[in-house]
């Protein structure tokens, strides 16, 4: 009976560890369309459970030919993120600018206007650079959080100089603990103690 017990709950919060490494959604620029520059209307993709990848292009806004990517996503009921990773950044023309800024908001628009530098809508933001790429970010975005619960959010993603430089952003979406995950946890405690 002990056996059986620990076999249904061992397999049982297998699952539920295994499916924080699940592969979820990619969008890639290249692939699937530019990004919009519009922080009022942000381009919405739709992140599944797992690791969710992003590709973009961004360069100086301020210029011509600029271009400035903002994103939004939603995490459901039940599910939170644990991690965002700026996983790379890349000039692909060769140039040593690799640099990007990459801001959270709390919402499905960008309530900070860029320009002046103003607003309410930034909680926080990094600048990359070979001390924080590839490195869990959401503590630096979120102003302290370690997790980010159910809701709307909205990245920013720009650089400032002539050349492109490519970003790859893991965001990695998990099922929050469930009673039943907690029941499961309870039966291994309590299979410990008749021991």
């Amino acid at each position: 009976m002990r056996q059986s017990a620990f076999l249904v709950t061992g397999s049982f919060l297998g699952l539920i560890v295994g499916s924080s490494v699940a592969m979820g959604a990619v969008y890639d620029e290249s692939i699937d369309g530019d990004l919009s520059g519009d922080r009022f209307n942000p381009t919405f993709i739709d992140f599944d459970l797992g690791v969710n990848t992003v590709i973009n292009e961004t360069v100086n806004a301020e210029i011509e030919s600029g271009d400035i990517d903002y994103l939004t996503f939603s995490v459901g009921a039940g599910q939170w993120v644990d991690s965002i990773i700026i996983a790379d950044t890349f000039n692909p023309n060769g140039g040593l600018d690799m640099g990007v800024f990459v801001g959270l908001a709390f919402d499905n628009f960008f309530d900070f206007d860029i320009d002046g530098f103003i607003g309410d809508g930034l909680e926080g933001f990094i600048i990359t650079d070979f001390t924080n790429v590839g490195f869990e970010s959401i503590e630096t975005l979120s102003g302290g959080l370690t997790t980010l619960g159910q809701g709307d959010y909205t990245l920013w993603i720009q650089q400032g100089n002539v050349d492109i430089t490519r970003v790859t952003t893991h965001i990695n979406i998990v099922p929050a603990p469930s009673a039943m995950a907690l029941l499961g946890l309870g039966g291994l405690a309590s299979i410990r103690r008749r021991r």
